[in-house]
């Protein structure tokens, strides 16, 4: 008997042991292949947690996407296509070598495949339900071809609309009677205006409009900036080109960047795997130096402030590809910049936007950030962590995040007092809303109910559109803000494009009823 039970008691220190040893093996292995991906994944963008998508996506679509890109060419029994990138601006393509061991590699892969759950989990907030009564709806349908507004800009001093259409390369012009008054072909895609005009103020138009080049991801340099001019009647006339050859650009602002009296233009140059920031120093005799803030892609929104009340104008910007994120580059003085990280986000949250409000009356700018963008390698999958969120300043350029209203796919979110009631309210539009279960996300009013509280709202015609653009303006002149949502019609993009689009509106006006309510 004693025999036995030391026999037995042997044998069972040897399965502890055993097991004890197999558990250590498993965290050694899972650790490894954590610090891994954080030395390799976090030299393009912030480390990417395993929790941000499911297992199948990670397997399917992320890992082979990012063996790419370290050169792995065959990986668990698929081939992994070649990567193939552009290295100069003449577009010469090389073909990118390995630059992470196989054994590197497939610890990295099992770590996700391990650590990532089986589904993501659901939003977190019921279905909106409730349509606001605050606005009314009108929509404007496309002369011809579909929809595919790439811009849209309320003026309230000329109480006029402008819409960029990407199908003819055209600028249009509408009154508050939404009645067409100009259209001019700028052989180009609009998708922003530098106005040098007061637009509360009527008058003539003058600025500068940023044509993208080709819209779809590309790195191209096919981007340029022109100027323009508005008559008092609305007639548009493309004036003198000011750059071309630009990498993809979505934003250009004029302003003095050095302070020697003459406009420089800050450079928002997305680009897609290549990308620049920068600004154009103005020499004086029509011609620029280029100031390189940083060389990556995805500059997508900028302001210039004098964030640090030191006299000189900085520059916050949001990243939304690569390095995603928001920096503050302070002016330090004869052109140079210091960039300060502010905000940084994980590459799948697909950022798009923000802006910068006052939400608790501090004097400090807040930030309102959009995030949404899901036409990547994570398309079929749906994001708990898609929305709208605030953050707050404490007055010495911290951010800490208040608020988060999850919106799948959402793109953009403005905060004006659409109610007059004393508060910032919140609208926001989504390209990429959750189409089965929940269209009507696609626009979402949140109506200030204090305390960072806000309740939600949908539109009645929440499905007339792909909505990707937006702006807010006193449009009809009675006092409160309305609200403009371009339609966007994306045929490479988009499966349920053209069919789904023939009598869809270029955009929807909601006119805001609460002057005539009260």
């Amino acid at each position: 008997m004693i025999m036995n039970k030391a026999f037995y008691t042997f044998l069972f220190l040897i399965i502890i042991l055993t097991w004890f040893a197999g558990c250590t093996t498993q965290e050694n292995k899972k650790s490894s292949g954590e610090q891994l991906a954080k030395t390799y994944c976090a030299s393009c963008h912030i480390f990417p947690e395993p929790s941000l998508l499911d297992k199948k996506t990670w397997a399917a679509s992320i890992l082979p996407e990012m063996g790419k890109h370290l050169g792995i060419k065959y990986y668990n029994g698929h081939a992994y296509p070649d990567l193939r990138v552009s290295t100069d601006s003449n577009n010469k393509i090389s073909l990118q070598t390995s630059s992470i061991a196989v054994e590197d590699w497939n610890k990295i892969a099992d770590y996700y495949q391990s650590a990532a759950p089986d589904t993501l989990p659901a939003q977190g907030r019921p279905p909106i339900e409730q349509f606001t009564t605050l606005f009314t709806e009108k929509e404007v349908l496309v002369d011809k071809g579909f929809p595919s507004a790439t811009y849209v800009k309320i003026d309230p001093g000329n109480k006029w609309l402008y819409a960029a259409n990407a199908t003819d390369s055209s600028i249009y012009i509408y009154n508050k009677n939404l009645q067409k008054i100009a259209e001019q072909d700028v052989h180009g895609v609009i998708v922003d205006m530098n106005f040098k005009n007061d637009l509360n103020l009527p008058g003539e138009r003058k600025g500068n409009y940023t044509n993208i080049g080709y819209i779809n991801p590309n790195d191209r340099r096919t981007g340029n900036i022109y100027n323009f001019s508005i008559t008092k009647k609305g007639s548009f006339k493309r004036d003198a080109k000011i750059a071309d050859s630009l990498p993809r650009p979505v934003q250009v602002t004029e302003y003095d960047l050095d302070n020697d009296g003459k406009p420089d233009y800050l450079v928002c140059g997305f680009g897609n795997k290549a990308g620049e920031f920068y600004w154009m120093r103005n020499k004086g005799d029509g011609s620029f130096e280029k100031k390189m803030l940083w060389a990556i892609p995805g500059a997508i929104k900028a302001y210039i402030r004098d964030f640090n009340k030191d006299g000189l104008p900085d520059i916050m910007v949001l990243f939304a590809q690569a390095e995603e994120g928001i920096y503050l580059f302070t002016n330090k003085g004869n052109g140079n910049f210091e960039k300060t990280d502010l905000l940084r986000f994980p590459p799948v949250y697909g950022s798009c936007y923000f802006e910068l409000d006052d939400f608790n009356n501090d004097g400090f700018p807040d930030i309102l950030y959009s995030c949404g963008d899901n036409a990547d390698f994570s398309s079929n999958e749906l994001k708990n962590y898609h929305g709208l969120y605030i953050f707050l300043n404490d007055g010495k350029n911290n951010f800490t995040q208040k608020y988060f209203f999850p919106i799948h796919g959402c793109y953009k979110a403005m905060a004006r007092d659409f109610d007059k009631d004393g508060d910032l309210d919140i609208a926001a539009i989504s390209f990429f809303p959750d189409k089965k279960h929940q269209p009507q996300e696609s626009f979402v009013y949140l109506e200030n109910k204090g305390n960072f509280q806000f309740t939600p709202y949908a539109i009645p015609d929440f499905a007339k559109g792909n909505w990707l653009t937006m702006d807010a303006g006193d449009l009809d002149g009675d006092g409160d803000e309305d609200i403009i949502i371009g339609n966007l019609d994306m045929p490479e993009i988009r499966r349920d494009s053209r069919k789904q689009q023939i009598n869809k509106p270029a955009f929807l006006i909601l006119q805001n009823n609460t002057i005539n309510h009260k």
